[in-house]
């Protein structure tokens, strides 16, 4: 207290100068000239006195002040009261310039950032942004480049979010979480920034931190619009795609939390543009797409009152290549509602995240064999098989007429092939995951003798077949240099090759290579997607490596010394599994260490599995039959026995478990002709 009263002056101020007291403000009282008015660097003056200004530091002497009549006395203090409002706010306009004199200074050097489009009010948070250097935004022209490299590549590849046609003329009012969300995943595509092997990866980073700040802001904040749950859904698409997966399924889980909660699945009884309420449709459907595609069997029921909106406008159909052949199409549609190629997506991705959920299983064995009824198996091909009948006949393989389709054909109308690629991909790769090999051995291993004969070769048709179609899809790709930019088209890829190169490992040299060309073939895609989308490139990396690692272990299980030899199957699931939460550097990146704790090692654990028996074909004798191909094998292992040390670790044989480990005998042995080759022009399994 003492030394707050020494620095106050010795005696009460009875009289304030002239400026503060016009301010009403507290005047200090010092003179000849105040504190405040000091400070301010203004002149100083008291009533009755002589006035004195020290500007340039020396005093200057004032008239006497006089004493005014009573009008001119009240026009006088109006206009004193205004000319002290405006000084007060010079005032701190320039003490708010002097505390920011040394960061001005600091940042002389760098370039000024360029100023945000005219048409975008931004908000301070992206203000505050944009003044990074490491962020610079980019002029509106390129905006708007990029935008339109988005609705090329990104629109509907896999998520329906934006209203096409009037995207581009409104981007300039959306709000800047859109505009920066929409930069970080469009980017790469821009030939001038992708020049730079650093210079987009950069960009990325820097224009989804910045989305995600404004995002967050708005959730924590408010108020939460349409375009909150947009910028999420875009986010974890980018997440995604570097790897994030685990931000990326929080980013997703966040938009549904946030559309239940908006009851965004009901229509909106609002006077609405037909744009705006397109887009409420269309943010709905994506959510629940994206979802489903990152493998989460997403129930429409979580939202109230089984009320959802109308599915999103699709865009219409190409022109056929030939009248007569479209009139034929049409015949067979009659009495089918169409509801558009993107619907259809929509309803397919449903009973791809089931077949997800199947994978995810990993083969573990039920009571209840594949081929009842009530398995689970059975339901998801009954679910796809209502799903085809569904469909009109008009948007399936053989009426698109893709033989005699240009690549300029396929590429102005993007907007359509794009989410009908993706829909003949879901049905393949479905048909695929059910069917593959592994995952069958694994789940079969209950009914060894009891498998029917009609079931393996209706497993072996399917498997040939699609498979074979994902193949001929990426032929055609290359034949017509036709860009692919959906990712899901790569995990597809993915899926066949690792059937492709289980079923490479043979004594029969014209299989084996068929099966190791198809299997680089599908490698090859993959890494072509893998340049614009990083965790494509991960993607080749880990089915690269499965191939050193299985082909390693083929050569050494011929000895005998190696007849308890270990595949570690966690190689195969981390393919199969298009969204795995096992992944170890997304969830370090995540998580905390008071928080996240690694899963045991369970690579070691051995499967019991053996191969499946071969379906008996007219072609065969049965005398020529392996003898590990009876249906009544036994599996060579015994509790309690001690097994030798392999290359992808050691048993443990207290333990059993099929989901991380494989015999490698086992692995190996399933009869090549159990899989025999499809012919896509057959039209067998044609979607």
């Amino acid at each position: 207290m003492e030394s707050a009263s020494s620095e106050r002056p010795a005696k009460r101020v009875r009289q304030a100068c002239e400026p503060c007291r016009r301010k009403k403000a507290k005047c200090p009282g010092e003179q000849p000239i105040c504190s405040l008015c000091a400070r301010l660097n203004q002149t100083c003056a008291y009533a009755g006195e002589h006035r004195r200004s020290w500007a340039n530091g020396l005093p200057v002497s004032a008239e006497p002040v006089s004493t005014p009549s009573s009008s001119e006395n009240r026009i006088s203090q109006i206009l004193e009261e205004r000319l002290g409002n405006l000084e007060n706010r010079m005032g701190e306009v320039l003490d708010a310039l002097g505390q920011n004199t040394s960061r001005r200074e600091q940042q002389a050097t760098a370039p000024p950032p360029p100023p945000p489009p005219p048409p975008i009010v931004l908000s301070n948070a992206a203000t505050s942004a944009t003044s990074n250097p490491m962020t610079p935004f980019p002029t509106w022209e390129k905006v708007l480049s990029i935008a339109e490299l988005y609705l090329i590549y990104c629109h509907s590849q896999p998520l329906p979010l934006f209203h096409r046609e009037s995207f581009l003329d409104s981007l300039g009012a959306r709000d800047p979480e859109i505009i920066y969300a929409m930069l970080a995943l469009s980017i790469r595509f821009s030939s001038n920034d992708c020049s730079d092997p650093n210079g987009p990866t950069v960009l990325i980073n820097s224009y989804t931190e910045v989305a995600r700040s404004l995002v967050m802001r708005r959730v924590s904040e408010g108020p939460v619009e349409l375009s909150t749950l947009q910028s999420l859904c875009l986010l974890s698409l980018v997440d995604f795609a570097n790897g994030n997966t685990h931000r990326s399924s929080i980013h997703c889980s966040l938009a549904v939390n946030l559309a239940q909660c908006a009851n965004l699945g009901l229509e909106s009884h609002l006077a609405q543009t037909p744009a705006t309420r397109e887009e409420r449709r269309r943010c709905f459907w994506s959510i629940c797409l994206l979802k489903r595609l990152h493998g989460v069997d997403f129930d429409n029921m979580d939202f109230p009152d089984f009320c959802f909106p109308p599915f999103p406008e699709s865009p219409s159909r190409p022109p056929p290549t030939s009248p007569l052949t479209d009139a034929g199409n049409e015949a067979r549609s009659v009495g089918m509602q169409d509801q558009g190629i993107i619907a259809y997506v929509i309803m397919l991705s449903e009973i791809f995240a089931k077949a997800a959920r199947y994978v995810r299983r990993h083969g573990r064995p039920s009571n209840v064999p594949p081929w009842s009824s009530q398995s689970e198996y059975s339901k998801i091909l009954t679910a796809l098989m209502e799903r085809e009948t569904q469909m009109p006949y008009h948007h399936r393989f053989k009426p698109a007429n893709l033989s005699q389709r240009t690549l300029e054909d396929l590429q102005t109308r993007r907007e359509y092939w794009g989410p009908w690629l993706l829909n003949q991909f879901l049905y393949h790769t479905i048909l695929c995951l059910l069917n593959h090999p592994l995952l069958l051995s694994l789940s079969l291993r209950n009914f060894r003798s009891t498998i029917p004969e009609i079931f393996l070769q209706h497993t072996s048709d399917l498997i040939s077949s699609h498979t074979t179609w994902i193949i001929h899809f990426i032929n055609y790709f290359e034949e017509r240099s036709f860009v692919v930019s959906d990712p899901f088209l790569g995990y597809s890829a993915a899926v066949v090759a690792t059937i492709e190169l289980q079923l490479s490992f043979t004594q029969n040299a014209a299989i084996c290579e068929e099966k190791r060309n198809r299997f680089y073939k599908c490698v090859g895609f993959v890494q072509t997607l893998g340049q614009k989308w990083p965790h494509m490139a991960r993607l080749a990396d880990r089915l690269q490596r499965l191939e050193d690692a299985v082909s390693a272990s083929y050569e050494l299980e011929s000895g005998a010394q190696n007849q308890y030899l270990l595949i570690d199957l966690s190689r195969f699931w981390e393919i199969l599994e298009y969204s795995s939460n096992s992944d170890t550097d997304s969830a370090r990146r995540m998580f905390g260490d008071s928080l996240y704790r690694e899963a045991p090692t369970l690579g070691a654990e051995v499967s019991q599995t053996s191969p499946l028996p071969e379906p008996f074909r007219l072609s065969q004798q049965v005398t020529s039959q392996s003898p590990n191909s009876q249906f009544n094998i036994q599996t060579p292992l015994a509790t309690g026995a001690q097994y030798p040390l392999g290359p992808m670790g050691s048993p443990r044989p207290d333990v059993w478990n099929d989901e991380f480990s494989i015999l490698a005998a086992n692995f190996f042995s399933q009869a090549q002709d159990f899989l025999r080759t499809g012919d896509p022009s057959e039209g067998f399994g044609n979607f």
